[in-house]
Formats: structure tokens, C-alpha cells, sequence
């Protein structure tokens, strides 16, 4: 078994196929706009190889990046310790986003130009809607370059594992230097075992983050500036890489969150690594107290009871806990989504329209837009509008269902044990600095299948478990 993991560990080959497909996608763009040249129709010629080039040219930089961290990642896990400790994901992240702005800028500005300076004339103002695409680039990249440049005020903070690598079944922990400014207080960190596969084929393909267990600790002050944590993980964990258990791969992220005093400025201190993980029982040189310990537990405790205080809207009549996820709670979310939903829609319905008088592929594009639009749509309508009121007694809840205030439905049960009141993970969402944010809700299973759902939109699984608690004392005294 050891020689086996030994050997695809060090299967380290270039992805030769992508790569030769990429050049071939390129060259073919290249001839294209060439072709356009010929025909007297520069401007076309430009466009055609600046989308062809530029996409295989993103594509070819993610595949390199790609194979560069699996390198990095086999290296590590057959022990080989990077001198300068594991980077952090933000930076990727960070040029991924000016990289893909580029590309939205380089073929929308010139695309959005013909069809404007063509169009307009003729009376169309809906072809103003074309400006979108460049404005979108443009936006990534200041967005990009403005987290870029937040990234460099703070600095690279690499990570020192120990033990390494970490031991799913021992401990995983280790410190960090932080290199500018200081801590106003001691950060947070949360520890990840994430499954990562892929659904779908083709255009519906679709990658997922399940995680499997995670675990949150404060991070303490050791000698030197170095910033030490160090969490237990339980032994039934997989490592990183491939498992029978699962398909796609298994990934362990640390992320840590703080304030930061640097200078005359106060820093969002927001980092996350990716940390290599086997199976074993090492533990790490450093560990603390019995009381830093208690104290971080009491600290936690307290800090999931006011998130989850501070989402669901709770109150105690008698002897029955009245919960209310009240409509709007996640509201930047909600109109994000009716943001791109709208820009999607509108664009094919537009499509269609001119599809109707000159047919060919804008027929494709007006079916792929609206549909796509419209669900994105539908679903920011759903999570701006919708509502819900439940009431625990000893042995039932009841919940009401609404949207934008009017009543859909109600349902009740009778709940008898504590495992019929469940946690369920409904979404996860990640943004542009690689953080991670879990919403849950909280159901009761009411038998034949049925479910109720008491609490919906619980981001984070420490206020949905302490919701959980609170609910179970109302229902089993």
C-alpha cells in the first residue's frame, strides 16, 4: 500500500492533452482572424483572435497553476517541507479575478464598439445593453487589483505546519508570522476537510465543496511574533488526495480571520491555506493550556448563541420558543442574484427578438441567456421574499410559510426524540478572497418521509447547532 501511494504521489506529468488542445484552440483563432483579415474586416479579425487567444490563454494559465499546486501538494505529503512555508490561496484568487476582468475588458470593449457604433445609428438602443460585458471586466479588475494591493499591505504570511503533515487521527496545527501591523485581538481560525466533485457533464458540469468536518479555535501569541494554533481531528477523517470513500479528492483548508492595527489603518486580516494531511497520530511540539482551552470553548459558546440570537428572531411564550426567519435577512445576496438574473434575462429576451429577423446562432445564445437568467432570477426573488414562523412546544412544532408577507402554508408534527430535529447544509457561497460562508436550516423529520423546516438561512454550523440546543430544551424538557 505504501509503495502504491508512493507512485501516484510522484505522478507529477504535465497535462500534456489540455495543453496541446489549448494550442490548437489558439492557432485555430489566429487563422480565423487571419481569414477576416483577408476578407477586408480588421476590426472582426481582431475580435475573433483576441476571444479565441485569450481564453485559451487563461485556460492554459489556470492548467499550469493547477499542475504547479498538485507538484507542490504530492512534494509535501511525501514530506518534503517547503523551507518558506505553504502560501496562502488569496493571492491566486486575487489574479485569477484581474485575469478574467482582462479578458471580460479585451473582447467586450472592442465587441461592444461594432455593435454600438452599427447599431445605435439604425435606432436599436437596446444594443446599449452590450456595454455590460466591458463594465463587468472593468470592475473585476479594480476589484482584483484593489483586494491585490489590500493583500500586499498586510504580506504573504505563510504558514508552518506542525506536525507535518498534519495527522488526521493526531492533531493539526502550526503558526504563522505576521509580517506588518498587529492583532487588536487574537483571530479566529477554522479548519476544513472538504470533499471536492464534480457533477454534471459538459456546460452543466458543476464542481462542489461538501464539507466533511470542521473546527474552529482561537489562534494564541507564542515567542518570537509567531501566531501558533493547534486543533484534534478525529481519526475517521480522510486524508488529502484521492479516497475509496469518496469520488473527486479531499482537500483540508485553514482559514483565520481578524482585525488588524497596521500604522493608521485598521486591516481586515482574512487568510486561507491549504494544508497537507495523512493519516496518523502525530501531535504538535506546541499546546495550550487547560485554561486557554476552557476559555476558547466558554468564548465559542457564547459567540454561537448571539449569532444564532442575532439571525433568528426568538421569543418565549409560556412554555413555547416562537422562532422567525424573517424575509430579507441576506439581502446583498438576494440582489446580487436579481442583479445578474435581470442582466441575463434581458440579454436574451433581446437576443430573441433579433433572432426573430436573422435567425442563425443568436437563436442558441436567446435559449441559453433567458433560461439561465430567469432561474438566477427566481431564485434572488425567493431569497429576498421568503419567511418563516415556527413554534416549538413539548412533543410539536408547527411552521407557517410565506412570500413577501402572504401566507402559503402551515404544517405541524409531533416530535418525541431529539434525533428527529436535524441540521441541514443548504448552500455554501465563496468570495473573491476565498472565504467560505455555509448557510444551514434547522427541520424536524415528522416521519413518511416528511419534513418541516423550523429555521432557514443559519449561516454558520456553531449558530445552527446552538439553535439546535435552544429548540431541543423547548420540545423535551
Amino acid at each position: 500500500m505504501r509503495k502504491q501511494r508512493h507512485t501516484e504521489l510522484n505522478d507529477t506529468g504535465l497535462p500534456w492533452f489540455g495543453l496541446i488542445f489549448l494550442s490548437v484552440f489558439m492557432l485555430a483563432g489566429i487563422a480565423g482572424g487571419v481569414a477576416f483579415f483577408r476578407d477586408g474586416q480588421p476590426g472582426a479579425g481582431l475580435i475573433f483572435m483576441a476571444m479565441f487567444c485569450g481564453i485559451a490563454g487563461l485556460m492554459m494559465f489556470l492548467l499550469l497553476l493547477g499542475h504547479k499546486k498538485a507538484q507542490a501538494e504530492k512534494a509535501m505529503l511525501l514530506g518534503n517541507k517547503p523551507v518558506e512555508g505553504i502560501v496562502s490561496n488569496n493571492k491566486g484568487s486575487y489574479q485569477l479575478m484581474l485575469g478574467m476582468g482582462g479578458l471580460f475588458a479585451l473582447i467586450g470593449l472592442p465587441v461592444s464598439y461594432l455593435a454600438v457604433a452599427e447599431q445605435l445609428p439604425k435606432g436599436n438602443y437596446a444594443v446599449l445593453l452590450v456595454l455590460l460585458f466591458p463594465l463587468i471586466g472593468v470592475s473585476l479588475c479594480w476589484h482584483g487589483r484593489k483586494q491585490l494591493k489590500h493583500w500586499q499591505k498586510i504580506g504573504k504570511t505563510p504558514f508552518f505546519p506542525d506536525p507535518f503533515p498534519g495527522a488526521a487521527g493526531g492533531q493539526i496545527g502550526g503558526y504563522f508570522i505576521l509580517q506588518r501591523g498587529r492583532f487588536v485581538k487574537m483571530p479566529q481560525a477554522e479548519l476544513s476537510c472538504l470533499h471536492v466533485y464534480q457533477s454534471g457533464s459538459g456546460k452543466n458540469r458543476t464542481t462542489h465543496r461538501q464539507s466533511l468536518w470542521a473546527e474552529k479555535c482561537s489562534v494564541s501569541r507564542s515567542i518570537e511574533g509567531k501566531h501558533w494554533l493547534v486543533m484534534d481531528v478525529p481519526a475517521t477523517l480522510p486524508a488529502t488526495g484521492k479516497d475509496e470513500r469518496y469520488k473527486g479528492r479531499i482537500e483540508w483548508q485553514l482559514s483565520c480571520k481578524g482585525q488588524l492595527h497596521a500604522g493608521s489603518e485598521q486591516l481586515e486580516f482574512n487568510r486561507q491555506w491549504t494544508l497537507p494531511v495523512i493519516a496518523g497520530s502525530a501531535r504538535c511540539g506546541w499546546q495550550p493550556s487547560a485554561a486557554e482551552l476552557e476559555l476558547q470553548q466558554q468564548q465559542r459558546q457564547v459567540a454561537a448563541f448571539d449569532a444564532a440570537a442575532s439571525q433568528i428572531q426568538q421569543r418565549v411564550l409560556g412554555n413555547t420558543l416562537y422562532l422567525t426567519s424573517r424575509a430579507g435577512r441576506h439581502t446583498v445576496a438576494a440582489l446580487s442574484m436579481l442583479l445578474f438574473g435581470g442582466i441575463f434575462t434581458t440579454a436574451g429576451i433581446f437576443l430573441g427578438v433579433e433572432a426573430t429577423q436573422q435567425g442563425g446562432m443568436l437563436w442558441l445564445m436567446a435559449l441559453l441567456f433567458a433560461p439561465i437568467g430567469g432561474l438566477i432570477l427566481w431564485f434572488g426573488l425567493f431569497w429576498l421574499g421568503r419567511s418563516l414562523e415556527a413554534s416549538i412546544a413539548p412533543g410539536e412544532v408547527r411552521m407557517l410559510r410565506a412570500m413577501f408577507g402572504i401566507r402559503l402554508y402551515q404544517r405541524k408534527a409531533s416530535l418525541t426524540t431529539p434525533e428527529q430535529l436535524q441540521i441541514k447544509q443548504t448552500m455554501v457561497s465563496t468570495n473573491g478572497e476565498g472565504e467560505r460562508t455555509e448557510y444551514y436550516r434547522l427541520q424536524a423529520d415528522a416521519g413518511d418521509g416528511k419534513t418541516l423546516t423550523l429555521a432557514e438561512g443559519i449561516t454558520g454550523r456553531d449558530a445552527a447547532e446552538a439553535l439546535k440546543q435552544q429548540v431541543l430544551e423547548a420540545l423535551l424538557p
